[in-house]
């Protein structure tokens, strides 16, 4: 046998000897509920107050689209009613604005942005048995970058990224599909649930020349696993 059979060997013994069984499910269900979900997301942005080169301007936002994933954590020591989520996701949408810097009154500026989402929320909710409405809120950081930008008397660049702090507020409710999901070949007690949400999120970002307080509202669509 070569070195590197031999190691290999030693390896899978070693993680054998400490996961006896790989359908166990890591946390106990006495610890809490784990939940892993996905979704798409719709945006629908009100005006934006925009400062453009020294000057104060009203932006227009469009509507975007994108999808992101969530990480949440009940405990039972807390009932199962208050718990911490991670939450990350990606979207797009367009920026328009009348340009009036340094002189000018009859130009638009535009650019397309890209954001990416991060945040940590705490989550209340009622642990019902087939339907669990919820609130929440939370805080975290997102990245908006400028895409071929389009901005009379600025030093455009290809792209622009700025990273700002964030905080958003939300509600929503999961209805519950079937309480348990046939896994490697034994019932486990993992359900399945749908969820819909709602959430209002806001975010500061500085690029060169350019800041927009940011305010959008989204609608969450998506599908999850609870272990």
């Amino acid at each position: 046998m070569g070195l590197d059979s031999l190691v290999r060997s030693v390896l899978l013994l070693s993680l054998l000897s400490c996961c006896p069984s790989l359908t166990d499910i890591a946390f106990p269900a006495e610890f809490g509920d784990i939940e892993l979900s996905a979704y798409a997301l719709g945006m629908l942005p009100g005006n934006q107050a925009l400062f453009n080169q020294g000057t104060m301007a009203s932006a227009s936002a469009q509507e975007g689209f994108g999808a992101g994933f969530k990480i949440g954590v009940f405990p039972s020591a807390l009932n199962r009613i208050v718990g911490l989520e991670m939450d990350s996701n990606i979207h797009g949408t367009a920026l328009s604005f009348p340009n009036i810097a340094n002189g000018r009154t009859n130009e638009t500026g535009r650019s397309d942005l890209l954001m990416i989402n991060t945040t940590f929320n705490v989550i209340l909710r009622y642990p019902g048995e087939r339907l669990r409405p919820y609130v929440g809120a939370g805080i975290g950081w997102s990245h908006g970058t400028l895409l071929n930008p389009n901005i009379a008397g600025r030093d455009d660049k290809d792209f622009d990224s700025a990273r700002a702090f964030t905080h958003q507020f939300l509600g929503g409710a999961q209805v519950m599909l079937n309480p348990q999901l046939s896994l490697f070949g034994a019932q486990r007690d993992i359900a399945i649930f749908l969820f819909g949400e709602y959430r209002y999120l806001s975010s500061n970002y500085h690029w060169e020349g350019l800041a927009a307080d940011f305010r959008t509202h989204y609608g969450l669509l998506g599908i999850g696993l609870r272990f």
